[in-house]
């Protein structure tokens, strides 16, 4: 069991226990509080907050397809890999570490109510604890541009 923020003092740093999280947030909404939003659009923002300190703790970012949608085909935007590693964990649990902004695309039907199932794994090799995180949410399908008039 965590021991809550308070039980360390101002600066201690490095907690004990499972140090990490990522959490899925609409695209470019900056409120300072960490969430996961379950639906988001095709373009959207992974936050990490609480990692360890260090040079070589850098994030591989993968996706994949999930039922019922998990017959269609995935495209994304890099990166592919985020550096989380530069300050120490605080404990606090908003103890920002990054974001990268990404945009899938998609070959195949929505699921006609929620639109795509995607799962991201998010691997932070030197990290304290778990050094795998997975979230699976609903991405809505990208609005298709128009093709310009013909003239």
């Amino acid at each position: 069991m965590a021991l809550p923020a308070a039980a360390y003092p101002a600066g201690a740093g490095d907690p004990a226990g499972n140090n990490g999280t990522v959490k899925i947030t609409p695209l470019a909404e900056d409120d300072g509080i960490p969430q996961n939003t379950p639906h988001v659009s095709c373009a959207f923002d992974i936050e990490w907050y609480g990692f360890d300190e260090g040079a070589d703790i850098v994030s591989t970012v993968v996706f994949t397809m999930q039922a019922p949608t998990s017959d269609v085909g995935l495209s994304s935007t890099e990166p592919s890999h985020v550096f989380v590693g530069g300050d120490p964990a605080s404990g606090a649990g908003t103890d920002f570490d990054g974001e990268a902004t990404y945009t899938l695309g998609f070959t195949g039907r929505p699921d006609t109510q929620h639109g795509y199932h995607v799962k991201v794994t998010v691997s932070t090799p030197g990290s304290q604890g778990a050094d795998t995180k997975d979230k699976v949410f609903w991405v809505s399908p990208c609005e298709e541009t128009p093709p310009p008039p013909s003239s």
